[in-house]
């Protein structure tokens, strides 16, 4: 039992984290607590890197990932990073529905491939592409887009299968929602991805997080020159397989003997499937010293059980043994006691090497972040711009806003990773994954569609699930303030003056009486605007009842500037006389 306490801890807090984000991003009813997403948003990788190297959270998360994976390796990988579990589920139900598990044999490191993407992420942020570029290789945003893009309109559409049944039943627990698809644009995307993903993950494991995953390289090179690494005890080893059974990584290699440690992702199956007690950590921040050889008469082997049949491992290895006949032990194949002693400085290099390529990379990555995005959030003191004329224009179009809380356009593209959380928590739908409205810079990143709903005045839930800062939290009295955009209003297509009907559908849904109306015709009432009270929620655009352009509409900015408040005149002092006022 002693065996599996590994394991099982690591699978239930992996179960514990995949079904919490799961339902913060299929969540359309509003049911789970922003902090409890937010929490965990804010321990992932690549956002908890976003917020610490631009100042906008002070939070520790990615430097303690990258000290836990130096000491006990990739265990962000097998507990924390949802894209990662999914995959770990993907690869189960394909085994049940084989009917059989999936046998992966040791496969070779994808070297040349796993550095390319790497550098290709460093080369995307040193030429100013971070957003794109952390947005399209983050692997807690790409599952993020599945589960708010994919996942989540399908768990709509089931819930409204049984709504019927259920308020038949004499139940209200349910109720209809309408599903919330993306447009088709932004959805091909994470469409393609998804089934790429989940065919790699039915037929080779963790295939992609170790070839393809710039994250995943990443914490691999520290994880390959971690303090407690797995290691096979030779002595106990058999060569039975079993550990190559339970391998998702296929980093183990019987005929060496060796675990390669920077494509293992930490789940522990190999030590609770050997029966030989024969993988365990070991402590790898010493000086090597000389193994005597397993032959020493002074040093019986007292575990050493017969080999296997040549045919079995044959069969796991994928290839037949140098010398027909003999152990696939390395050291009795080829015996070189000679090189021993050497071990501790061939060791020691390869330390230093592979030290100095994992904090080359790191320091790389995050000198890149700092000089390419906090730059351009140097304005988060403030997260409006008084200074700007009183409409600034947007260059991304008439309706392309940004979400309140992310000072501007240009701010929000460098930081956001496109995860869509905040489009999943939204209560009022009105965020809403964009495809080319920002440009290629800004496809999935949300925006506001005034055309779905409008900017709730009380409401700052974005800004409470954002993890990496591209929409910080701002009090609720200042977000009541902050100018997204302004309302413009084309009288040629108002039904008023139009065709003489009355409506003030926009003056009666609007927050902070920037529209009103005044007196107009035949017992008329025309909508005028006070602009300096206008904030761009897009409340009067959502209600104007013209189609199919409106007649009311939200012109962006591309800096969010501050509005003013509407200040109400003081009542009338009653009179100090006895006799009653009015």
């Amino acid at each position: 039992m002693r065996r599996h306490w590994l394991k099982y801890i690591r699978a239930a807090l992996a179960v514990a984290v995949l079904a919490t984000a799961l339902a913060a991003f299929v969540d359309f009813r509003g049911l789970v607590p922003a902090p409890l997403a937010h929490a965990l948003a804010a321990v992932q990788f690549v956002p908890a890197a976003v917020a610490l190297a631009t100042g906008a959270s002070l939070t520790v998360a990615a430097v303690a990932i990258v000290v836990a994976t130096l000491a006990f390796g990739r265990v962000y990988c097998s507990v924390l990073c949802p894209l990662g579990l999914l995959q770990d589920a993907v690869a189960r139900l394909a085994g049940w529905v084989r009917r059989r598990p999936l046998l992966l044999r040791h496969a070779r490191p994808a070297t040349w491939v796993r550095q390319g993407f790497l550098w290709a992420t460093v080369a995307g942020i040193a030429a100013g592409w971070a957003g794109l570029t952390l947005a399209l290789i983050d692997p807690y945003s790409i599952f993020g887009r599945f589960g708010s893009m994919l996942f989540r309109p399908v768990v709509t559409v089931v819930n409204n299968w049984f709504v019927g049944p259920v308020n038949a039943a004499g139940s209200d627990l349910l109720y209809r929602v309408l599903p919330q698809w993306a447009a088709v644009g932004a959805l091909a995307l994470p469409a393609a991805v998804a089934l790429l993903i989940a065919v790699l993950a039915a037929r080779r494991g963790r295939l992609y997080c170790n070839t393809v995953c710039p994250v995943g390289t990443l914490l691999g090179l520290f994880s390959g020159i971690g303090a407690w690494r797995l290691e096979i005890d030779q002595d106990r080893c058999r060569k039975c397989g079993d550990c190559l059974r339970v391998c998702k990584a296929q980093c183990i290699d019987l005929r060496t003997g060796t675990i390669d440690s920077s494509r293992c992702v930490a789940c522990y199956n190999c030590i609770s499937a050997c029966d030989e007690l024969g993988i365990h950590h070991r402590f790898k921040w010493t000086r090597a010293t000389a193994k005597p050889a397993s032959g020493d008469p002074e040093q019986p082997n007292q575990h050493k059980p017969a080999a296997p049949p040549a045919a079995k491992a044959v069969a796991l290895l994928g290839e037949a043994p140098a010398i027909s006949g003999t152990s696939l032990r390395p050291e009795t194949r080829n015996p070189k006691p000679e090189t021993a002693p050497r071990g501790g400085d061939s060791s020691r290099r390869a330390f230093i090497t592979s030290t100095t390529a994992a904090l080359t990379a790191a320091s790389g990555v995050g000198a890149l972040l700092i000089a390419q995005i906090a730059p351009k959030g140097a304005a988060d003191e403030s997260l409006v711009d008084d200074s700007q004329p009183p409409e600034p224009p947007s260059p991304y179009g008439r309706g392309t806003i940004s979400p309140p809380g992310s000072a501007g356009i240009a701010r929000f593209l460098d930081r956001c990773t496109a995860c869509q959380l905040c489009v999943s928590a939204c209560p009022t739908h009105v965020l809403q994954p964009a495809f080319l409205e920002y440009g290629w810079a800004g496809i999935m990143k949300p925006r506001l569609d005034f055309n779905q709903s409008f900017c709730n005045f009380e409401c700052t839930r974005c800004a409470d699930v954002c993890p990496d800062g591209a929409i910080l939290p701002l009090p609720l009295a200042d977000k009541k303030l902050t100018r997204l955009g302004i309302a413009h209003i084309d009288y040629n297509l108002c039904i008023v003056k139009a065709n003489g009907t009355d409506c003030a559908a926009c003056s009666e849904h609007c927050p902070t009486q920037a529209v009103n109306t005044t007196p107009y015709g035949n017992n008329l009432r025309l909508p005028g605007m006070h602009p300096e009270l206008c904030i761009g929620c897009g409340a009067c655009e959502y209600a104007c009842p013209v189609r199919p352009t409106r007649a009311i509409t939200i012109h962006a900015h591309a800096v969010h500037s501050r509005a003013e408040s509407k200040v109400e005149a003081p009542a009338t002092a009653p009179n100090s006389g006895d006799e009653f006022p009015f």
